[in-house]
């Protein structure tokens, strides 16, 4: 009782105002978006807090790339100043030169430093052998011209060169630095910090996590085979392979730029981040995968989120459950109504009846509108009524410039049927006629502007856009065909004589809209894209074909329809050559032996286009022994025995000017 009570009272309260109504509907999304806008603060908070932690890392890794090399410079550059060193160089003496070298090496190799070598040039200055290793005394004496780029650039410069190189057992910062004696050149020196497991340990003792870095630069002797030079981390096995990165993370940082990428399933992120030789080259990257928190809290995010949204709805939702039968279901029916009005469809339809005054005061106004709609129909065509009430355009003059496709289609020899036919006979095979193919043009989503006569102009892509809208209109050209041969074997079998149509298709940038004057008006296109697609549809008397297109709505066209090139063209009223084909067929409905035709009249059609007269004219006639009605095939057979005995001029590029519609 107390339940029905309240159920009562609610409905009370409905009576006064629907402005509470709005009110619920605006907690509901009220709550949604608070929900929505909490969630996406947040989220952007944690991805801001994981883009400061990844430039921090990049800026330490940098960091510690560039202070390596200058480690390197610091080091050289005591070497070639120490007088003894210089000395025992200047001399060649190698074991005064090693006795001289060693002291600084054992302070130098704790450091990191892995090299430590001097250099001679030798033949006149054309190459670079190793004087002396002195972290290996035993080997001297190799030719470092093709596998030592800073060494060589450092003698042949007599300068000091520094930076990232590879070498035969890895990669170094390298300095390397020219040695003199009483202003005499006599050498380099050279010191190379490691960049392997003693750097990586560096980064990690910043960063715990896992490191490793890339080859990218492969094909140095030892390192052919290795891409993961060198890697640290109790997960190294696990995360790094010996394969590169993937072709989106070479993209990325081949422009110099760091990559970054989460793995939701292993709660890791990985960073990589380029380095860059002494060449400015890209030659390593160094990869970072640690623990990630991120997928955990933006999980953590959600469901809060969702519990938000799911008890505002709950409570919400009880509040509608009382109200759905006061005001959802009327306005349920109202907006069902409101779709039929919208769609022209005006039978009646069971009456709508609400007890809130304010929604039945709309129902009335809505019925009356019906009313009004249903008279107004009687002197206004439904279908142009129908199209402003869909598309909400106002019928004022307007125009605006599309990508339109524009179909054209004549009766072949309509003028000599009309004269052998009734009025009545032909008015009303015309008005069968006229009635399939505006059928077929609807049915495919073209928009039919108007007739002429036995002619069809019709386009797609307006009033509102289609996408494929090329497709879409040689798709009804083909059926339009297909139908009108059905109908010519019952015209024929009732004694009528049959009608055989031809179909031109251009695609353009056209102005499309209501055109005409401030008391009479129409819907159409208008522009030079339409005249070429009249034009084509003439064009088809000239070649024997059915359904020309222009290049333009060829280049739009799916590899789903089989087609043919039939010229090159510069058509009456024009200038400018265009490329014409002939619309055979979608490729499901033609056999293979038609496929083969297409394909060596293009063939032939290429020898003409070469001046291979004699060529051309014998494929052409191969051609025709297959189909002795094709007329395409005879018409270029006799072009090319006028070019043979008159070539075109050197300029020709295949163009056939017509000089008639």
């Amino acid at each position: 009782m107390k339940f029905a009570s309240n159920l009562w009272s609610f409905k009370r309260i409905a009576k006064l105002s629907n402005s509470f109504y709005l009110v619920v509907a605006l907690i509901q999304i009220l709550l949604i978006l608070l929900a929505l806008v909490f969630t996406q603060q947040t989220i952007d908070l944690l991805d801001q807090n994981e883009t400061d932690k990844v430039n921090g890392i990049t800026e330490f890794v940098n960091n510690q790339v560039n202070q390596a090399t200058t480690r390197a410079l610091i080091g050289i550059s005591g070497i070639v100043h120490n007088p003894s060193i210089v000395a025992a160089f200047k001399a060649k003496d190698r074991e005064r030169l090693l006795q001289a070298s060693m002291p600084l090496w054992d302070d130098l190799q704790p450091l990191g430093f892995a090299q430590f070598q001097y250099h001679v040039p030798v033949n006149n200055n054309t190459d670079v052998i190793s004087f002396l290793r002195v972290h290996e005394p035993a080997r001297f004496n190799d030719k470092l011209t093709a596998i030592r780029p800073t060494v060589v650039k450092a003698n042949l410069t007599k300068s000091l060169v520094k930076g990232l190189e590879q070498g035969r057992y890895g990669y170094s910062f390298r300095a390397v630095a020219p040695v003199t004696a009483d202003n005499e050149f006599v050498g380099t020196a050279e010191l190379g910090f490691d960049f392997g497991d003693a750097f990586l340990e560096l980064l990690n003792n910043n960063f715990q996590g896992n490191w490793a870095v890339y080859n990218l630069a492969r094909g140095v002797k030892a390192l052919d085979d290795r891409v993961v030079i060198n890697s640290i981390g109790p997960d190294k096995e696990r995360f790094f392979k010996n394969i590169p990165p993937s072709e989106a993370i070479m993209a990325r940082i081949s422009r110099g730029d760091h990559f970054f990428e989460r793995d939701a399933e292993s709660r890791t992120s990985s960073l990589y981040i380029p380095v860059r030789n002494f060449q400015g080259d890209i030659v390593l990257v160094v990869k970072y995968v640690y623990a990630s928190q991120y997928q955990s809290r933006i999980t953590s995010v959600i469901l809060t989120s969702i519990v938000i949204c799911v008890i505002g709805l709950i409570v919400s939702s009880l509040i509608i459950l009382v109200l759905y039968r006061l005001v959802t279901r009327p306005i349920g029916q109202l907006v069902q109504e409101t779709e039929r009005i919208k769609n022209f469809q005006l039978s009646d339809t069971s009456p709508i009846v609400s007890p809130l005054s304010e929604v039945q005061e709309l129902i009335d106004a809505m019925s009356g509108m019906k009313t009004g709609l249903q008279s107004f129909r009687r002197y206004v065509p439904a279908e142009l009524v129908r199209e402003l009430i869909q598309t909400k355009q106002e019928a004022r003059i307007s125009g605006q410039r599309k990508n339109i496709t524009v179909f054209f289609s004549d009766i072949e020899g309509f003028t000599e049927i009309s004269e052998q036919l009734t009025p009545n006979e032909l008015t009303s095979q015309l008005s069968e006629y006229l009635n399939e193919m505006t059928k077929i043009i609807l049915k495919h989503h073209g928009t039919v502007d108007k007739y002429i006569g036995d002619a069809i102009m019709a386009f797609w892509n307006a009033p509102l856009d289609m996408p494929g809208h090329a497709t879409h209109a040689c798709e009804a050209a083909l059926e339009c065909q297909q139908r009108l041969k059905e109908m010519a074997i019952t015209w024929q079998q009732n004694g009528r004589r049959p009608f055989r149509t031809r179909i031109g298709i251009n695609t353009g940038d056209i102005i499309v809209g209501n055109i005409g004057s401030e008391e009479r008006f129409s819907y159409t296109v208008i522009g030079d894209a339409v005249n070429l697609a009249s034009r084509l549809e003439g064009l088809n008397k000239a070649y024997g074909t059915h359904v020309i297109i222009s290049q333009n709505t060829f280049n739009q066209l799916p590899d789903d329809f089989a087609t043919r090139r039939l010229d090159y063209v510069v058509v009456k009223g024009k200038s400018e050559p265009v490329a014409i084909y002939e619309l055979v067929a979608e490729k499901g409905d033609i056999t293979s032996l038609d496929l083969e035709f297409l394909k060596g009249f293009n063939q032939a059609a290429e020898l003409y286009l070469l001046r291979e007269w004699d060529k051309a004219i014998k494929r052409f006639s191969k051609l025709l022994e297959k189909r002795p009605d094709d007329y395409a095939c005879t018409l270029y057979i006799q072009r090319c025995e006028s070019f043979r005995l008159t070539p075109p001029s050197d300029d020709w590029e295949g163009e056939y000017v017509f000089h008639e519609k």
